[in-house]
Parts: structure tokens; sequence; C-alpha cells
């Protein structure tokens, strides 16, 4: 794949930068802003964030046209990609914003009661509708980027904004600032982002290309026949992981969703390089499918799948056995008694799906966002009667809980993958369970070892040098494995070549 070192180096660094710049600030807001503030600051926060996903799925057909056209030398083609889909992000930005501007009366009465928290909460929504709306604008000329493999810049503009946005917040409530003035900081930030990702869009496009106003019925016809089915999956998705906070706070109050948002943000961080660095691969299955190089297909579609359960499962075994320590260090002891089970609950749901996201992103490069909008769609169904009644029932650990109904409908993705792709169902299952022991004994390891160090710092520092030295044993062997498998491959093709 063009500039994967570059795009895993960029997007991995840009990915942490901001998960220790939240890790250090958190604290500080909750501190300033109370529990119950935070909770609507986190509420605008993902309302920014929502907006990344509902485009559409307009971002996702740029990627996979442009990438597509590109592959298969028709050029003339990715123009009309291009200039279609700016358009549509333009129309649907306004209209998206208009609609949060009108409605904030009736959703900050929606989360409060109290006159002057509701009418604090209808400023604040409209603040963030404009902060909103350059986000969005900028997902285009990201997107773009990403089409021609540049994952490394959108990665440095979209984190560079978290982090701006994080510091300038916390500089603010230093300086005694409300959340009025740190909303918008936020503006500021993002109309910087935007002016970034047009430039930046500007530079990777090849000679002759720019942006403009044509426009050609049959690429429309076939971008809104994939995009309509992407745009209700990341609907969903962002339903399921972001405006469900509103639901949260209505059903058990905003001081719930601090409890639960705290240990759902770090095993989304955590675990988010995951979701980030498979993210590259799109590119890459779409072009493979669209060549159909089946067997290339198969073995990229396998390296990546061993790599995400590793990783994924060494992120879960980190949070579960050290979680509570770091909570109580990072927060207080308060705090972790509180949430230690809700972090522990998040952190296996979190390795379960994070193994889906390569078949995910494998059917949406064969073009399948028909089939992959149906599994989102059925789970975030059984995720949200879950989240009713158990989070009524348990609090935020019942809404913990619930995150595992929304994983019922994939298997449905891994009988696509079997026919399509070759990796059989009874694969993914074996290596799903011998991870997940393999996790258990690990967990019980570290577990008993931290109740032996009875020191919280130094059993996080014991537990994350354990998790290092598996990690680069692992990719040791994994790369070994890979560059033998390559000799032996090509020694095979010399023997052939010489054979009389």
């Amino acid at each position: 794949m063009k500039n994967i070192q570059r795009n895993v180096i960029f997007t991995g660094i840009g990915y942490v930068l901001p998960l220790l710049a939240a890790l250090l600030t958190i604290p500080l807001m909750l501190k300033y802003f109370g529990v119950d503030q935070y909770g609507l600051y986190i509420i605008c926060i993902s309302l920014i964030g929502f907006m990344n996903f509902v485009d559409l799925g307009v971002g996702q057909a740029v990627v996979k046209y442009v990438t597509e056209y590109e592959a298969i030398g028709q050029r003339e083609k990715v123009k009309p990609v291009l200039d279609i889909a700016l358009m549509i992000y333009i129309v649907l930005g306004i209209l998206v914003v208009l609609l949060l501007y009108v409605s904030a009366p009736a959703l900050a009465t929606f989360l409060y009661d109290d006159y002057h928290k509701a009418q604090v909460a209808q400023t604040a929504l409209r603040i963030t509708s404009g902060a909103l709306f350059l986000s969005y604008i900028n997902q285009f000329f990201l997107n773009v980027s990403r089409a021609y493999h540049r994952f490394d810049v959108p990665a440095v503009i979209h984190n560079s904004a978290n982090i701006g946005g994080i510091v300038l917040s916390s500089i603010l409530l230093v300086l005694g600032y409300s959340l009025i003035e740190v909303l918008w900081g936020y503006v500021l930030i993002q109309g910087i982002a935007l002016t970034s990702g047009y430039f930046s869009s500007k530079k990777v496009l090849p000679e002759g290309l720019h942006f403009g106003l044509s426009f050609d019925s049959a690429i429309f016809a076939n971008m809104i026949s994939f995009s309509i089915y992407t745009f209700i999956g990341n609907f969903t998705i962002a339903l399921t992981s972001r405006a469900d906070k509103l639901l949260i706070g209505s059903i058990i109050g905003t001081e719930a969703v601090t409890y639960y948002q705290i240990p759902f943000t770090i095993a989304q961080m955590a675990n988010g390089i995951i979701y980030t660095l498979v993210h590259i691969l799109f590119p890459r299955f779409s072009e493979l499918s669209s060549l159909s190089n089946k067997q290339e297909l198969f073995q990229l579609y396998k390296n990546a799948n061993h790599i995400v359960f590793f990783i994924s499962a060494l992120i879960a075994v980190m949070l579960i056995s050290a979680g509570g320590a770091f909570l109580g260090i990072w927060v207080s002891p308060e705090f972790a008694e509180k949430t230690t089970l809700t972090l522990q609950i998040i952190a296996a749901f979190s390795f379960i799906n994070s193994t889906q996201s390569v078949a995910y992103w494998a059917a949406q490069g064969g073009g399948q966002a028909k089939l992959t909008a149906a599994v989102l769609v059925l789970g975030a169904i059984a995720y949200g009667f879950g989240l009713f009644y158990l989070g009524r029932a348990y609090s935020y650990n019942g809404v913990a809980v619930a995150l595992f109904f929304g994983l019922l409908p994939y298997p449905v993705l891994f009988v696509w993958v079997s026919r399509n792709i070759g990796h059989r169902m009874d694969e993914f299952l074996l290596l799903l369970l011998t991870t997940s022991l393999a996790g258990a004994l690990a967990i019980y390891g570290l577990t008993w070892l931290n109740n032996v160090l009875g020191n919280g710092f130094v059993s996080i520092l014991v537990d994350v040098t354990l998790g290092a030295l598996a990690a680069i044993i692992f990719f040791w062997w994994f790369w070994y494995k890979k560059n033998l498998k390559g000799v032996t491959m090509d020694s095979s093709r010399a023997a052939l070549a010489v054979k009389p």
C-alpha cells in the first residue's frame, strides 16, 4: 500500500498525543466544571464528533470511488466525484447546523428541568453548532487526502485540532472562563483546522485536478447507491457511540453520563488506534476488490486480523487488570470505586468489538455498504433496548452491559467474508476462543501479581512493561514469519525459473 509506513507512523503518533492530552486534562476539567456541567460539555463535544459520521456516507464514497477509478485508469471520473461530494457536504452541513440551532431550546429542556441550567445548555448547544459546521466541511478535504493514501495528513490535522481544543479548554478554565467561552474556543480551533484541511487536500491532488462544480448523473447515481447505506451505518455508529449520551442523561441523569463516559472514553481511546489503523486499509481493500485480486485480498485480511486480535486483547488485559488502579490515581479512589467495574465491562466489549473491524472494512471495500448498514442498524436496535432496560435497572453499569447486545448481528459479516474472501468463520471463532483464553490467563496472572505488589502505581508500571514486552515479542514473531514466508516464495519462484 502506498505511503503505508508514513500513514502508520503519523496516524499512530497523531492518535497517541491527543490521548495523552485528554488523560492529563480530564481530571482538571472535572475539577473546574463539576460532574454535572462536565456531562453537558461531553454532550456538546460528542455532537461535534457526531457530524463526522453523519455525512450521508459521502466521505467513504469519495475514498472508494477515487481509489477505484485511479486503480482502473479512469481518472476523468475523479473530478465529478470530488465536486459532487463537496456540494453535498456544504448543503447538508448548513441544514444540520440550522436544525441543531433551532432545536437547542427543546434539547436543553430535555436535559434539564432547572431553568438556569437549561438556558446555559441552550447557549452551549448553539455555539456547538458553529464548531460542528466547520468540522463537518473539513471532513470532505480530509477524505480527499485519504483517497490518495495520505492518511498522515488528516491524522495530523484532526488530532492537532483535538489537542488544540483540549489544551485551549484547559487554559480557559484555569483562567476562570466558563463553559460558554470554552466552546467558543472550539469554534476557533475548528476554523484553523478547516483552513489546514483545504490547503493540504489541494497539495495531494494529481496535476490537473481541482475542486469545482462539475456534475455527472451516472457517477452521482453510483455514489448515492453506495453512500446512502454507508450513511445509515455511520449514522448508526454515531447514535450508539455519541448521541446515546443524550438518552443516558435523560434516563439516569447527567451525573451518570460522567460515570459512564470517562471509562468509555478510556476504552475508546485505547482501542481507537485499532479502528484508525485498520481504516488505512480501506482504500487497499477497495483496490484489490476492483481488480479481483483474491489472493492478495485474503492475505491482507488474514494479516490484519492477526494483528488486530493481538492488539485488542493486549489492551483489554491492561484495562481489566490495571484499570482500577489507574482510575484511582488519575481521578480519585472514590471515583475508581464507582467506575472500575464499568471500565472492565467496556474493556471486554471493546476487545470483541475491535475484532469485527477488519471484516467491516473489507466488506466496505468490496462495495457491501448495504450489508454493513444492516448489521449496524440491527446492532443499534438491540443496544437501544438493552440501554433502556438495563440502564434503568443497573444505571451506568447496565448501559455498559447493553453494549454487548450490539454485537449480535455481526456473524452475518463473517458469512460474507467466508464466501468472498475465503477466511472461514470457524477460523475466526477459533482465533477468538484461543485469544480470549490467553487473555483470561494473563488477567488472572496480572491480578495476582498486582495484589502481591500492593501499590497501584507500581502495578500499572509492571503491567505496562510486561504488555510492552509481549508486543515486542509478537511483532518480532509476526514480521519474522512474514519475511520467512517471502524468502520461501522467492526461492520457489527461482527454482521454477531454472527447472529444465
